[in-house]
């Protein structure tokens, strides 16, 4: 890195820091102009964009301003700098240039965020968990984390995200995120295992965000995790925010939980409770004997965006609503923008996606991303127009068989293959797909219509054209 490069990074890690330390007492004026100054150093179009759409947050008074204030004026300082320096700084900007300077030389996209599942082993059987029927003997070993680490950021990704099973369950998890000071990670937690002297350390690192699993109030959560799971989870998030950790939560969306989720109660329980973030997955047809039956329906799906919509406008809290803002990222990222590494080392295009081609024990990341399987994923992406309609097992179920027949890839679970030449699973998932298709085209055109999404628009064109690689 030559001395004006450097600099310039200094520069930009002095305006993230001053934001960040700012932010609590800042005025709206000052929060607007700092926005500014962040699109100003931001490297690329589509950052700029998301930025933009913070500033309009702040100029309209959004609720979640005075919150975000709050939260991050309560964060430990250790916590409050890491996330400056680690995540915002080095991945989301001077790692951005370096994603780009990649994808010019070597021809392909890395990804932005790689997911790990060091261990399936966990204290917990919730039903209709696909990493329950793994072998609990097999774990990532340190030195595959690692490797994992370095070949990552060799491709500009330091961010990382960990699964399960129960990662603290596995047993370097301490010791991985200690080594890697410089990184960022996600942690998907049950809750149950996180006990002070894991907070205190969590926070002497304070490069980690903790996200709780759960699948609504008491009884819902208690009933698909196991009795006592709720309020464990209540009491770790409290310990968590007395410590200053930056934290969220994560529901797993079934047809028979989507409104309480989405409910202004369970909402307003997540905020006294200092969760910064919400993240919301379709439950899918995935692990041991897979089944439509709990998935929710396209009219479930629908009533979950519009839920999405009200709380973003009305309640100072972000939710992500995986499926439904797959417009913000042009459709299904897997391959293209995340990647997972399961506890053999498979690695995999999605977390739901239990097939690979390649093994980190054996093959190099970037090797694995140029895979006759992840090319003919991605060289298919966006599946359609719809940028609603992302995902390559639900809603457009014909990708994966094709791809499927096309490459040949191993199966990572033992009834993955029920998704390619099962009758019933394929007809139910063909039923869904026109289905949410058609509920969708309205939703789509209806934004269209209002001007929305140009650049991700402009950018499913140029993909068309063969403008963008990846």
């Amino acid at each position: 890195m030559g001395i004006g490069k450097g600099f310039s990074n200094w520069v930009k890690g002095m305006v993230i820091k001053k934001i960040l330390k700012d932010l609590p007492k800042a005025s709206r004026e000052n929060l607007i102009n700092l926005t500014k100054m962040a699109e100003w150093i931001a490297p690329v179009e589509v950052d700029k964009a998301r930025i933009r759409f913070v500033r309009d947050a702040f100029e309209n008074n959004h609720p979640g301003v005075e919150y975000a204030k709050k939260i991050l004026g309560k964060f430990n300082p250790k916590v409050r700098d890491k996330f400056a320096t680690n995540l915002m700084l080095n991945h989301m900007l001077i790692n951005d240039e370096i994603r780009e300077r990649f994808k010019v030389e070597k021809g392909f996209q890395p990804p932005m965020t790689i997911l790990i599942s060091p261990s399936m082993k966990c204290n917990l059987r919730c039903q209709g968990c696909y990493a329950a029927d793994y072998q609990k003997d097999d774990e990532l070993d340190l030195g595959t984390m690692q490797k994992i680490v370095n070949e990552g950021k060799e491709m500009g990704c330091s961010f990382f995200t960990i699964l399960g099973g129960e990662p603290f369950m596995y047993t370097h998890l301490m010791e991985f995120l200690g080594q890697n000071p410089d990184c960022y990670f996600m942690i998907y937690t049950n809750g149950t295992m996180l006990d002070d002297a894991k907070i205190k350390e969590l926070v002497k690192l304070g490069n980690a965000a903790i996200m709780f699993s759960l699948e609504g109030f008491k009884k819902e959560t208690d009933e698909r995790r196991a009795p006592g799971v709720f309020e464990k989870v209540m009491a770790a998030m409290d310990r968590v925010r007395e410590a200053g950790l930056l934290f969220g939560y994560s529901c797993y969306s079934t047809r028979y939980n989507v409104e309480q989720i989405a409910s202004d109660e369970f909402i307003d329980l997540m905020i006294e409770k200092g969760a910064l973030i919400g993240w919301y997955f379709l439950c899918l047809p995935v692990g041991k004997n897979p089944t439509t039956e709990y998935m929710p329906t396209p009219q479930q799906r629908l009533y979950l965006k519009m839920r999405r919509d009200h709380i973003r406008d009305t309640k100072p809290i972000f939710i992500v609503d995986f499926w439904n803002d797959a417009p913000w990222v042009r459709g299904c990222i897997a391959a293209r923008q995340f990647i997972h590494i399961n506890h053999r080392g498979d690695i995999e295009p999605c977390v739901f996606t239990h097939f690979s081609a390649d093994n980190i024990k054996t093959s190099k990341l970037s090797d694995a991303l140029q895979s006759p399987f992840f090319k003919a994923l991605k060289n298919r992406q966006p599946y359609d127009d719809n940028l609603y309609l992302p995902c390559t097992l639900i809603d457009h179920p014909y990708v994966i068989r094709d791809v499927y027949n096309e490459t040949h890839p191993k199966p990572t679970h033992e009834d993955a293959m029920k998704l390619i030449n099962d009758p019933k699973i394929k007809q139910e998932l063909d039923n869904y797909s026109r289905e949410v298709k058609n509920l969708f085209q309205k939703v789509w055109e209806e934004d269209v219509g209002n001007g929305m999404w140009k650049v991700m628009r402009e950018e499913t064109r140029k993909k068309r054209a063969g403008e963008i690689v990846e």
